[in-house]
């Protein structure tokens, strides 16, 4: 906080241990004497439950087979779906490897596109004519819907505690750009992988300042029917010069990151981004500048969660403090702070006079889906300059541009005794359960927002007609069992111009098996160990730059 007074292919998963049972079942646990009947209700309803679920759509493969001389694209693609619900297949393309889809409306299809369409194996031809002369790559996207409602709250409760932690502990440390250089360029590598892996597209802002160059890492999830209408989740990576910022600003960060994480799973019908901001300890400098150069013509931002310190909690009396005026400005707040022997166990929600409806939605959406996360919300008059303390973050650009903006934040001073020194560590203070809740509160909020879809999407992409590069497959890659059980399965690399990519094998129920980074060799055979797998068939997914590759194994 600043000082002052691959692209991916997702598949959706949804862990059966999160099925819920009725609210009054969870009351009758409440009275012994009624264990029997409890006991009784719980034989009764687990099968209603189960059969109640119901489970995204999930593309499990998509090929595409260009024919230039006929002007046409030929694509098989494979859906499944538990219920066999009929499904709405959206198909788009981009000529800017997925950073907008705006060919979409340019190229004819026919066959198993739009609603309904039946689970199983599909096929979709497409008109090329009109895209004949664009030299770029064409990225494809296949878009799956079966039109059920979402369950946020099984969402919400994949965020992983542990993982925050294990993020927190490798980002923390000075990143600064003269005196930790070294920690800030890993915690850059840090997010950029993360949201190459998630699929997002990737690209950086340069930030000048003085002689120094800083980036805003920049993950977009493009929306499938409104993608003009954004809405942001953002932190500033950076810190002071002496302060290692596990709070300031790591747990933001690691927030972003979880976020990112999971929304980047599903398509949704507006558009998501993530941003890292650099320099803000320096003045807001890379918001600034975000703002102002960053944001594409005709796009609509509709909401910005900043994410400033969000990991400092603590229920001990008087460890609260408010800044001067605050109890003019806020009387309810304070009354309410006061009230509550001033203990640092709240989240601060801040929106100024044009994002009071965001500011609503973020607090209705933590009473819905994070009733244990207490949260304060501040009607801040205008752009905030009446409460110069809370405006010291991110966030304030926007307002300044007259975007709908929050600061999410734990007070930072004003409860964190260890503010900008060295003492700003995961220690005791910070809580992963209240950093995870808010975390929570905010991928709520942005699924709802954004309207998330109940479905599942993929990418492909295939060579233009008159491009300059090689006519080679980007990934041609077989994959079998190896020579035992033991020695999981093999991957032949017949050709791989991209070799840096992200594997992950599902099994055939939806769950991750692995996930790891891989530098394949052009050619060759690469190894992949995956010890204790039974007999059955899994799912290969091979996440590169331009695209994905999906392929069955049957082992053995």
């Amino acid at each position: 906080m600043l000082m002052g007074t691959l692209r991916r292919v997702p598949i959706t998963f949804w862990n059966k241990e999160n099925a819920t049972f009725p609210i009054f079942v969870a009351s009758l646990a409440k009275t012994c004497s009624m264990k029997k009947i409890l006991a009784n209700s719980l034989a009764i309803l687990a099968p209603f439950t189960l059969l109640a679920q119901n489970f995204p759509p999930e593309i499990t493969s998509l090929n595409l087979s260009p024919d230039w001389a006929n002007l046409s694209l030929a694509i098989s693609y494979e859906v499944a779906d538990n219920e066999g619900d009929p499904l709405e297949i959206t198909l788009q393309f981009s000529d800017n490897g997925g950073k907008t889809y705006a060919l979409s409306g340019q190229i004819p299809a026919t066959g198993d596109v739009g609603f309904p369409v039946q689970p199983g194996a599909r096929n979709i031809t497409c008109d090329l004519s009109a895209i004949a002369n664009i030299a770029a790559p064409i990225s494809v996207r296949l878009v799956v819907d079966d039109k059920q409602s979402f369950d946020i709250q099984a969402l919400v409760n994949e965020v992983d505690s542990n993982r925050l932690r294990s993020n927190l502990e490798y980002l923390e440390g000075i990143r600064h750009r003269t005196a930790g250089a070294t920690q800030l360029a890993a915690a850059r590598d840090s997010i950029k992988n993360l949201f190459l892996a998630a699929g997002l597209y990737y690209e950086e802002q340069n930030v000048p300042l003085g002689n120094y160059t800083g980036k805003n890492l920049i993950g977009s999830h493009p929306g499938v029917s409104s993608a003009e209408k954004v809405i942001i989740n953002d932190a500033h990576y950076d810190t002071v010069n002496n302060a290692p910022g596990a709070d300031d600003n790591g747990s933001g960060t690691v927030g972003v990151m979880e976020a990112a994480r999971l929304l980047s799973r599903y398509p949704f019908k507006k558009s998501l981004r993530f941003i890292g901001f650099d320099l803000e300890e320096s003045g807001l400098v890379g918001s600034i500048r975000y703002v102002s150069l960053g944001i594409p013509a005709g796009e609509q931002i509709e909401g910005v969660f900043n994410h400033e310190m969000i990991g400092y909690w603590s229920d001990e009396p008087n460890t609260q403090t408010l800044p001067q005026g605050f109890p003019f400005l806020f009387p309810a707040a304070a009354a309410a702070v006061a009230a509550n022997e001033y203990r640092g166990d709240f989240i601060t929600n801040v929106g100024n006079t044009a994002s009071q409806p965001l500011a609503l939605l973020f607090s209705n959406a933590a009473q819905q889906y994070v009733p244990d996360l207490k949260v304060i919300t501040l009607d801040v008059p205008g752009t905030g300059s009446a409460a110069p303390d809370l405006r010291r973050s991110d966030h304030a650009p926007f307002w300044d541009a007259g975007k709908p903006a929050l600061m999410l934040t734990d007070g930072a001073n004003f409860r964190n005794e260890c503010y900008h020194t060295p003492g700003d560590t995961l220690n005791e203070k910070l809580n992963m359960r209240f950093l995870s809740n808010v975390v929570k509160a905010t991928i709520a909020s942005m699924a709802e927002m954004a309207e998330i879809q109940h479905g599942d999407w993929a990418t492909a992409t295939f060579q233009s007609n008159v491009s300059v590069s090689s006519n080679a497959p980007l990934c041609d890659i077989l994959a079998y069992q190896g020579p035992s059980q033991r020695d999981g399965f093999l991957m032949e690399i017949i050709s791989c111009v991209n070799s840096e990519v992200v594997l992950e094998l599902f099994d055939m129920k939806g769950s991750l098996i692995l996930q790891q980074g891989a530098i394949l060799p052009d050619t060759g055979i690469y190894p992949v160990l995956t010890p204790n797998l039974s007999p059955g068939t899994y799912v290969l997914k091979i996440r590169h730059s331009h695209g994905i590759l999906t392929k069955k194994i049957i082992l053995r």
